[in-house]
């Protein structure tokens, strides 16, 4: 084609989709327009827009700025010098987006920097003094410039949260819109997708936030390990391991190292249709016993213009030292990925029809392979767990799968031509075993795992409920 005209067609392409979500979003504003009102005691009203660089305060940002163009809403957002990327970035589009600045304050001193004044002592759902020093602190200070002043102070708490509250502060009046517009999940998101897009951190996190934040679940460590390495291991840092610890999780070599492949060559095994997971009869004899770990993983299929199925992304999600434990995890993964699809450009049929979870119970010899957690003298941002300790199991589990994948596909090579794709693709695979000389492990049993379906609980753990100042 034509340079010239390949760049028109771009453009044409690039204008029809700025004006397809202008008009989509010019629909989903026109739903609500009528329906809020922004309180005013006076002339010197302050409206406060606090953001977090998440999904609910952005949106609320977009809503309001389109609702009541005329009023000049003060953004604000609390840096803890420890976000993930994608908080940064969420803000800056937004940015972009409203044409207004949001003033970045931060008291000083970064989330890490404090754990070190504080001699090593990290944060915990028990010991929340983050939020305070970094959140709380640095806002009212802010707030100060307004004193005497009425202030309205906006946040982004959906009608469907029954387990958020909003936070207070003196002088200021705390509004919910999305509550009294009766505004949903699904309204949010269709927000962001018509405007600046879904935080791109919500393929592994439900929320937006520190890094390493204490109350990140397991799944969502996981997620940073594989997503945001160097943040890992700026939080792994912060821990302190007793000796012994640090010997017992030295991290796995990765199976590419040792087969000289591309990383995107290994992948993942698919359980047997029909499988099923059995009681597991662990050996404990020999000089050398093996050690044995649930891990989970996730597969998301698509299907090709033949009608050919494909996998697009597949990851080891999860581990868990007993099979219920890894069952409940996984429908805790289900449950997000259902919440957060957009950021998958996934529908949820999409979700239920094309995204599988697989349990597998691998072994690995026991002088390198130790799934216990940390134990006296150690101090992690988890009682009993470790981030040092989650990387070693997640590192090895990755290379017992890889491994298993490629017997399976050094095991078909009699099946194929010699001058065929497949022989080739086999024949690497021998090859690329024989190249190994360290343990690999093995999988016990393996098989395909339906999640149950997301419920809201009754019962609140108070320690698993992030304080609403993060939100600042």
């Amino acid at each position: 084609m034509n340079a010239t005209l390949e760049r028109f067609e771009r453009e044409l392409l690039r204008r029809a989709t700025i004006d397809a979500a202008g008009a989509s979003i010019d629909r989903l504003i026109d739903r609500f327009a009528g329906r809020y009102a922004i309180k005013q005691r006076g002339a010197d009203d302050v409206h406060i827009l606090p953001v977090s660089g998440g999904a609910d305060s952005t949106a609320l940002a977009i809503l309001m700025h389109r609702l009541f163009a005329d009023t000049r809403f003060e953004l604000v957002f609390t840096d803890t010098g420890a976000e993930t990327p994608s908080v940064y970035e969420t803000l800056d589009r937004l940015e972009l987006y409203l044409g207004r600045e949001i003033q970045r304050i931060s008291s000083g001193a970064t989330l890490y920097e404090l754990i070190e004044r504080w001699g090593g002592f990290l944060p915990s759902p028990n010991a929340r003094a983050c939020t305070s020093a970094l959140k709380l602190h640095p806002f009212k200070a802010w707030l100060s410039r307004f004193e005497s002043r009425p202030k309205w102070m906006y946040v982004g708490i959906r009608r469907d949260e029954s387990q958020r509250i909003a936070f207070a502060i003196d002088e200021v009046e705390t509004e919910m819109p999305f509550v009294d517009l009766g505004m949903v999940r699904e309204d949010v998101y269709a927000i962001l997708s018509a405007t600046i897009g879904i935080p791109r951190g919500y393929r592994t996190r439900s929320r937006s936030g520190c890094a390493c934040c204490p109350f990140m679940t397991r799944q969502e460590i996981v997620g940073l390990l594989q997503e945001q390495p160097t943040e890992f291991e700026r939080g792994a840092h912060m821990e302190k391991l007793a000796p012994a610890d640090q010997r017992r999780h030295a991290p796995a070599t990765p199976l590419w190292k040792d087969t000289q492949l591309g990383a995107n060559w290994l992948s993942l095994p698919l359980p047997a249709d029909g499988a099923q997971i059995h009681g597991v009869n662990r050996a404990r004899g020999g000089l050398l016993p093996d050690e044995g770990v649930w891990v989970g993983a996730e597969f998301m299929f698509d299907t090709d213009l033949n009608g050919s199925q494909f996998i697009w992304q597949q990851r080891v999600v999860t581990w868990s030292p007993s099979l219920a434990g890894l069952q409940k995890q996984l429908s805790g993964s289900f449950a997000h990925l259902l919440a957060t699809r957009e950021v998958h450009d996934m529908s949820e049929r999409d979700v239920r029809t094309n995204v599988r979870f697989a349990v597998y119970f691998i072994e690995a010899p026991a002088d390198v392979f130790d799934p216990c957690g940390p134990g006296a003298g150690s101090f992690t941002w988890k009682q009993g767990e470790a981030y040092q300790q989650l990387a070693h199991i997640i590192g090895w589990a990755t290379r017992v799968l890889n491994a298993e994948q490629l017997r399976l596909e050094a095991s078909q090579i009699g099946r194929y031509r010699e001058t065929s794709w497949a022989w080739e693709n086999a024949n690497e695979s021998v090859k690329a075993l024989s190249r190994i000389s360290a343990p690999t492990g093995a999988i016990v049993q393996s098989a395909w795992f339906t999640p149950a379906e997301p419920k809201v609980d009754d019962e609140i753990d108070e320690a698993t409920v992030t304080c609403p100042v993060c939100s600042l």
